[in-house]
């Protein structure tokens, strides 16, 4: 058993969670009570959640690529 190896695991593990955790806080405490588009525009409702799930895609994408690098340094370090 290579404990380097499971530590190494265990560490991306513990920070794709943390990063989830905090953009799920990101999400729930800064993004949706944010008020986008006032109550007179016609489809306004519909705007504001379009631009919200959009912030939403983004910060998945952005964890997605965090999770890429991080397991393409591990499994490629040792290919150079």
């Amino acid at each position: 058993m290579n404990w380097r190896v499971i530590i190494f695991q265990v560490g991306i593990f513990a920070t794709q969670w943390v990063l989830m955790v905090l953009g799920f806080g990101i999400l729930a405490r800064i993004i949706v009570p944010l008020k986008l588009f006032g109550p007179g525009i016609p489809f306004g409702t519909y705007l504001e959640a379009g631009t919200k799930a959009l912030i939403a895609l983004g910060l998945s994408v952005f964890w997605l690529l965090l999770w890429d690098r991080q397991v393409r340094v591990y499994f490629y370090r040792n290919n150079k």
